[in-house]
């Protein structure tokens, strides 16, 4: 038996229900991820990780 299963962190039926019919097929929504919104309306590719986190995070070379 796997741990991390399809319910996995879901802890009551309103839970399940909620994500599997609801939830589950949406895309991930992150409004909090510092990318620019070009990049991600243009779903740009990036090659390396300093490119998500570091590249355009002038508030991380501070």
């Amino acid at each position: 038996m796997s741990f991390i299963t399809d319910d996995f962190l879901l802890q009551n039926d309103t839970g399940c229900t909620l994500y599997h019919e609801y939830a589950k097929s949406e895309p991930i929504f992150d409004y909090h991820c510092h990318l620019p919104p070009q990049d991600v309306a243009h779903n740009r590719r990036f090659t390396n990780l300093f490119e998500i986190w570091l590249e355009g995070g002038h508030y991380k070379w501070r």
